[in-house]
């Protein structure tokens, strides 16, 4: 549903926004404009109608619909005070404000007139009021005080601003800012942000041209990050380009800055420019390259060391005008930057300015207390007084609060009495001393598994240190569940750990506390350094469990590690080991040996107890001397030897009888995998993804009866599935996309559990087994871009069977009847099967959960009328099935059609096919709730139709009905269009698409006044019309924002653009009766104008006032004399200029800061050659694939 009411109010409906103004004076103007950008912001706006002004009163209608509104925006016009209407609403909606406790507020516009006018200091209105209060003297007396009230707001005054399109943006912009609107990436649970939010937008002032540093700055847990994120959502769309850096402390500690400054450059550059840099002094200039002329928003999270912003942000030169540099940090010191101007560049820079985040205030403390705790914004009556203690308690900071109401969520009262106590012991100040009431509400084994995440595996993955947990017998499945439930971590998307860094913090803080000044008498050495340190002076102790050392070349000998007898993670990287380790290291579980050498001189390195072994990026190969020692590890679980790229064969892994994982991605070199792989009866999941060089699975690979993944190698090779693969009786996911395998094995029937099959892009694969028909538990099936013939009959057989994709398979030329014996049937997608002819079988009106079906591209002659009862079809892509010249009647379920014809030819309310066309057929299709309407000769796009309005569809004698159409895109080929053309249905577009069109009819303006788009394209001829229908409906369209017309041929010799206010992009090509184009000058939104190969275009606008454009093209315009202002364009970034033989001026571009810009083979246009900045002039302007990305 449109987002916005045009005086249809509903019981109880609530608006956002309320438009107040004198229809007469602004209803097809300003407010049409504002209106409708106000709803294409998803915002929820009322705009009466003079039709409800049946009486003297205000009815009970509007009344609701002001009460209910959140905004009101009075539009003050030269006649507004002769409307009592407008002047009875303003002071009801003054009255509701004042009543509203602050929730409401009016944000007046005075158009065409000054505030003074309003405030009755000025005869304008004051004199049309005094007559009014002859007659109704008490409510004018109201009207009164009303216009003054509001003339004192600050608003917006339509004279101060450039255009109307400006302003409407800004008051859209402020109204957004008004309402809150999110982003779904930042948390639900938002209290208290509001006006932090605005006092930093405010701060930031993008309007101002300068570059501007913020730091934001608070003790951990306060919020910082979380207002930065919507200070950044509400912003970012005002910047050439953004960048949020997460987490700076922690990935600086990690990862280092060259780290820091690719990911800084990755959203400006490709991932091939960022990887070349190798050192921070090559990262700062890169930096000063890329981002000086842009206007860039970037934020640097958690920044803890004055060096980072050093090496990512050091002053405003560095970046471009408007930019702004937001930084959060705990620490002010680290705030020393050089913000002022310098000669190196002409920006305008101010010192960093800071704006600190306290605690919340109190009411908004409880409420997000309350929501973590009772799931509510408010406690119980009888939880009121202990809640208020408890966020008192604890000082009010957000991460606090959620901690501990998770915690206490659900619990009885002695247990909040109890919490509350131990909480008065701790000050309130001490977040970690806070949080320690929640962790002391852990478990032992609990606790282990919370400091083990502290220390080592924030943002990992938590699928291996749950092993190591599990052998551990810390019950990790329960102790994660438990963490996530009090808030302390959160398990992401991609099954990675995520912590707060206070409760980092808080974990690393217990661990230290164990010993404060001695480290080899903790638990756990996270700090390489102080690792390091103990085993270089030989302290190791029984207390330690585990060590992280980080660095590469590390020497370890029996010595270091004798007296870590309990020592159970070991972490490093290139590690030698040297010596005797005979009844050493017996506890390890973890052993991360990343770059492990190929010498290995060690002996006795027995790990019987070990559990995870990571070997990756390492130099072993199958020969490697570690295998006989490391086979001892009977327990072993997982074995990870991703990117070993020495290894061309498995080593004999038969001992490692308890091994579930087995990764050996990206080992390049891997050619075959040892049998001995079939001793691994517990092995769970291969991944062989990367192993390119693979050419088969071994026999043996049959025996793994709990295997349930493999992750199959795109092999350039002919792959090969052994038969014995069918005896994988566990397995859930077989996927050998890409590869060169040549046929399924016959026992594939056997894969009894198999839930996904993916065979995409095996070009080699002819035919299917039959016995596929036997995986009884597929629900995914791909068999896209083969080169099957046929499907067999047996897939009748998947009972369970909820996908088939079978898209641009050639050699298929039917559908199998048995396809309607696929019960469970949700999506069927055939696209490119070119092949596919004739009719599709009856029997697929069986398939009741389908609602995907997909024909699009193929050669299909007849749809069967059982389609009908197809009860869940939501989507029918017929698109460019031109065999297809008729459809039976579709089911109501249908939100989506997609079709393409040759010719259609609308008349009045009718299409009919040509009338040459044996295949005419007037079945009807109604197509109730239909979302997505494409029909035509076109391939790449489809229209939009985002709300329920499309009754009728006739196809053959084709009927478009529609009481209130919201129908936004529409495309259509080889479509005429006569005077008798009903084009009701296309009032709401926002994009019409027209290919291969004759159109000979121009509706009225208002009826197409809505659209946001519009092309045309491929030879649309526009005909002659009377002197005063020459100016097409296309051109008085208000809501264009995209125009493109292609090899277009109408006989008006003037393109008229000046009411398209807010076009964006206007791309003309070869309109070769085109001489002129007016209004250009107005469009003060547009970024892109390219004019092409139009011969006859002799002049167009001054292009001095469109301030935002960035890229222009104008070429092969034979007759073009002169392109006026391109010295005014201060956005500009790209322009070509090439191919106009008759140009003989142009502006100088020198006080420009172009990216490029080039003019070429325009002959007569002297100095030419000084134009170019950024490539050679050539012989074509085609040879230069540049410009192709540029335009």
């Amino acid at each position: 549903m449109e987002k916005g009411t045009n005086s249809q109010l509903s019981s109880g409906s609530t608006y956002e926004v309320f438009l107040n103004f004198r229809g007469a004076d602004t209803r097809h103007g300003f407010t049409d404009f504002l209106y409708h950008g106000m709803v294409g912001a998803g915002i929820l706006v009322f705009r009466d109608s003079e039709s409800l002004h049946v009486s003297e009163e205000i009815g009970a209608e509007l009344l609701q619909a002001i009460e209910n509104s959140k905004i009101y925006i009075p539009i003050f016009s030269a006649n507004y005070a002769s409307s009592c209407w407008c002047l009875r609403e303003l002071a009801y909606m003054v009255e509701c404000t004042s009543k509203s406790n602050g929730t409401k507020e009016i944000l007046p516009i005075f158009l065409d007139v000054e505030p003074a006018d309003v405030k009755l200091k000025t005869n304008l209105y004051k004199q049309t009021l005094s007559k009014r209060q002859k007659m109704l003297c008490i409510e004018a007396e109201s009207w009164q005080k009303a216009l003054i009230a509001v003339g004192k707001i600050k608003g917006w005054n339509l004279k101060k601003d450039e255009s109307q399109v400006d302003l409407i943006q800004l008051v859209i912009e402020a109204v957004l800012v008004k309402l809150n609107v999110r982003y779904k990436n930042v948390t639900e649970h938002l209290v208290g942000v509001d006006d932090r939010v605005e006092a930093i937008i405010k701060m930031l002032d993008v309007e101002y041209d300068g570059v501007k540093f913020l730091a934001i700055h608070g003790m951990g847990g306060v919020g910082k990050t979380t207002i930065t994120k919507v200070v950044f959502n509400r912003l970012s769309s005002r910047f050439q380009g953004c960048n949020f850096l997460s987490d700076v402390r922690e990935s600086s500690e990690r990862h280092g800055l060259v780290h820091l400054q690719k990911q800084l450059l990755s959203k400006f550059l490709d991932c091939c420019y960022v990887d070349q840099i190798s050192e921070v002094d090559h990262g700062i200039d890169m930096i000063k390259r890329v981002l000086h002329n842009k206007k860039v928003l970037i934020v640097l999270d958690d920044v803890d060391k004055n060096k980072q912003l050093k090496n990512l942000a050091e002053k405003g030169n560095w970046f471009g005008s408007g930019s702004r540099i937001i930084i959060t940090t705990r620490y002010k010191s680290v705030l020393m930057i050089d913000g002022e101007a310098t000669s190196e560049s002409p920006i305008k820079c101010v010192n960093v300015l800071t704006y600190e985040v306290y605690e919340m205030e109190f009411h908004h403390a409880l409420k997000l207390f309350s929501r973590h705790a009772f799931r509510r914004d408010s406690p119980p009556d009888d939880y009121v007084s202990l809640s208020e203690k408890v966020v008192s308690t604890l000082g009010k900071l957000p991460l606090a609060l959620e901690v501990t109401g998770s915690t206490l969520s659900g619990r009885s009262k002695e247990f909040w009495v109890d919490t509350l106590k131990k909480l008065e012991k701790a000050p309130f100040i001490e977040v970690q001393k806070t949080l320690m009431i929640t962790y002391e509400r852990l478990d032992d084994v609990q606790r282990q598994v919370f400091l083990d995440i502290t220390c080592f595996f924030v943002n990992e993955d938590k699928t291996y240190p749950c092993y190591m947990w599990e052998d551990c017998e810390y019950h990790p499945y329960n102790a994660i569940e438990i963490l996530c439930l009090t808030s302390l971590i959160k398990i992401k998307d991609d099954n990675t750990i995520w912590m707060h860094d206070q409760v980092r913090d808080l974990g690393r803080a217990i661990v230290r506390e164990e010993n404060f000044k001695e480290p080899h008498k903790r638990s756990r050495v996270w700090n390489h350094q102080e690792a390091l340190s103990i085993l270089e002076q030989k302290k190791g102790t029984k207390k330690i469990e585990a060590l992280s050392l980080g660095s590469r070349g590390v020497i370890i000998t029996p010595g270091e590690v004798a007296n870590l007898r309990h020592l159970r993670f070991l972490d490093g990287n290139e590690m030698f080991l040297v010596g005797d380790f005979n009844n050493l290291l017996s506890n390890l579980r973890w052993l991360s040996w990343r770059w492990c050498p190929f010498e290995f001189v060690a002996t006795n390195f027995h790990l019987v107890n070990l559990i995870i072994l990571d070997l990756s990026h390492s130099y072993v190969s199958e020969k490697w001397i570690g295998w006989n020692q490391i086979r001892v590890a009977s327990k072993l679980k997982v074995l990870d030897l991703s990117n070993c790229n020495d290894l061309m064969r498995t080593p004999d892994l038969s001992m490692l009888v308890s091994l579930e994982r087995l990764i050996l991605e990206g080992c390049c070199n891997l050619i075959e995998i040892d049998p001995s792989i079939g001793k691994l009866k517990l092995l769970t999941a291969l991944n062989l993804n990367g192993c390119h060089a693979l050419e088969g699975l071994p026999y043996e690979i049959g025996c793994l009866d709990a295997l349930m993944e493999i992750l199959m190698p795109c092999s350039s090779y002919a792959f090969k599935l052994p038969e014995t693969i069918g005896n994988l009786k566990s397995l859930l996911t077989l996927d050998v996309s890409h590869s060169r395998i040549r046929m399924l094995p016959d026992s594939i029937g056997g894969l009894v559990k198999l839930r996904r099959l993916n065979l995409s892009k095996c070009s080699k694969i002819k035919q299917l087994p039959d016995s596929v028909g036997q995986l009884q538990s597929l629900v995914e099936l791909d068999l896209s871009s083969t080169s099957l013939g046929h499907l067999p009959n047996s897939i009748g057989y998947l009972k369970q069977l909820t996908v088939l994709r079978m898209s641009h398979i050639i050699g298929i030329t039917k559908l199998p009847r048995a396809i309607g014996l696929v019960e469970k049937l949700e999506e069927l997608e055939a696209s490119g099967c070119h092949h596919l002819t004739g009719e599709i079988p009856e029997e697929i009106g069986r398939l009741s959960h389908l609602r995907i079906l997909d024909l699009s591209f193929t050669r299909i002659s007849r749809i069967p009328i059982t389609v009908y009862y197809l009860s869940n079809l939501q989507t029918l892509n017929l698109e460019s099935c031109y065999k297809l010249n008729e459809l039976p009647q579709l089911p109501p379920s249908l939100r989506c059609l997609r079709w393409a014809f040759d010719t259609l030819k609308f008349f009045g309310n009718r299409t009919y096919m040509p009338e040459g066309d044996s295949a005419y057929h007037s079945s009807i299709v109604p197509l109730h709730e239909v979302e997505e309407l494409a029909f035509g000769k076109t391939r790449r796009f489809w229209p939009q139709l985002l709300s329920s309005s499309l009754r009728e569809f006739e196809v053959g004698n084709l009927s478009i009905t529609s009481q209130t159409s919201s129908l936004r895109e529409f495309e259509v080929g080889n479509l005429s269009i006569t005077s008798q053309t009903d084009c009701s249905l296309l009032s709401n577009l926002s994009t019409l698409r027209l290919q291969s069109c004759s159109i000979s009819v121009f509706p009225e303006e208002e009826k197409v006044e809505k659209f946001e788009r519009f092309f045309f394209s491929d030879q649309v001829e526009m005909m002659q019309l009377q002197k005063e229908q020459r100016e097409l409906f296309l051109w008085q369209t208000k809501r264009l924002r995209h125009l493109e017309m292609r090899t277009c041929e109408f006989s008006s010799r003037a393109l008229r653009l000046s009411h398209m206010k807010i076009l964006e992009e206007v791309n003309l090509f070869r309109c070769s009766l085109l001489v002129e184009i007016w209004g250009l000058e107005e469009l003060g939104s547009l970024g892109f104008l390219s004019i092409v190969d139009c011969s006859s275009m002799e002049r167009m606008s001054n292009l001095s006032k469109l301030r935002k454009l960035r890229k222009l093209r104008v070429g092969e315009c034979p007759k073009l004399r002169s392109v006026e202002g391109l010295n005014h364009l201060e956005s500009l970034q790209k322009l070509w200029i090439h191919d106009c033989c008759s140009l003989e001026s142009l502006t100088d571009t020198s006080n420009l800061r172009l990216e490029c810009s080039t003019i070429e083979h325009c002959e007569r246009l002297p100095n030419r050659n000084s134009y170019c900045r950024c490539h050679d002039n050539g012989d074509s302007v085609f040879t230069d694939p540049a410009h192709a990305r540029y335009f």
